[in-house]
């Protein structure tokens, strides 16, 4: 894991500003307002079927709609909810642009589509943002720096084992985590360096601070296979129930993959223990998976089988 820490957005409570729309309840005050300005009304807002009554359903539906349209346009103007376009408006105020992870090719056969940075991914950059408006002095701004050399880049740890000597390690996005040659090329050039590292540019670097003598090496990567059996309750199928227990590993491994994370059991036990299973073996791993913040857990591979039916 990453030496700073970031405001976890997911824990951001919801702005007093969103409201909860509610048919009834506007209904009910639009009523109000009417018998507020004639007693006679009561009457006939009484029949929902007269003339008076449906005008007043249809100006509360509008206004439910226009509540939801601006709880959209409040979400879509926040950092932690906003996504698409949303998104990459917020990034420009920060000049933070959205990555590009594969260029399109419109002449290959089948074409190749532009795969550009995902949101969390490009959200995470964004909050960092103020890391980057100057040279790569501390952790943070090293890290910030690293994440948008490349849309290759999936995790960035940095560390000074020495005084003005800063080690940045690279968590690729493809395959297991180990960036290849290239992202780390990538990455040694937007900080001044050769492309193995060994030099200086001749170009002065925009983000390297003068004096320090920056390392980029590849992530080290722990590879592991998971595997249970479950016990389930009469009645559910046992495939449905062996598919979502296998989706939930897999969003469960995905996740902790990144630089520090560590895979723990009852991180397993939980994501295996869907509705309908009475019981779960781990058979692997074995123990927990404690890594460094230069290592990552890869999954290599999930096996969930249906052992039998509790009785």
């Amino acid at each position: 894991m990453t030496a700073f820490k970031l405001l976890d957005l997911s824990k951001v409570p919801v702005p007093d500003v969103i409201s909860s729309p509610d048919f009834e309840t506007t209904y009910q005050e639009l009523k109000d307002i009417l018998i507020g300005l004639k007693e006679e009304y009561r009457d006939v807002l009484a029949l929902e079927s007269d003339p008076l009554a449906k005008a007043l359903q249809v100006f509360a539906y509008r206004e439910i709609l226009l509540e939801a349209k601006i709880n959209d346009a409040t979400r879509a103007n926040m950092l932690a909810t906003a996504t698409a376009n949303d998104l990459d408006a917020i990034g420009a105020r920060y000049n933070v642009e959205r990555l590009v992870i594969q260029e399109a090719n419109v002449i290959a056969v089948p074409p190749v589509a532009q795969v550009l940075e995902q949101d969390n991914s490009y959200r995470r950059r964004i909050q960092m943002a103020f890391d980057g408006l100057n040279t790569a002095g501390s952790d943070d701004a090293y890290v910030f720096h690293a994440l948008s050399a490349s849309g290759e880049v999936l995790d960035v740890d940095a560390s000074s084992p020495s005084p003005c000597h800063m080690v940045v390690t690279v968590l690729g996005r493809n395959g297991n985590g180990i960036p290849d040659n290239n992202v780390l090329v990538d990455v040694r050039r937007y900080f001044g360096l050769s492309d193995d590292g060994s030099q200086v540019l001749e170009t002065a670097s925009k983000v390297r601070p003068l004096g320090d003598k920056v390392s980029v090496v590849a992530a080290q990567v722990v590879e592991y296979p998971v595997e249970a059996v479950l016990t389930i309750l009469p009645g559910p199928s046992g495939e449905v129930i062996q598919q979502a227990a296998e989706d939930a590993v897999w969003a469960y491994v995905r996740d902790r993959h990144k630089l520090g994370y560590d895979v723990t059991q009852s991180g397993l036990y939980a994501a295996l223990h869907q509705a309908g299973v009475h019981s779960v073996e781990l058979i692997t791993p074995t123990a927990d998976l404690k890594m460094n913040n230069v290592q990552a857990a890869y999954c290599s591979g999930v096996q969930v089988t249906i052992g039998g039916v509790d009785v």
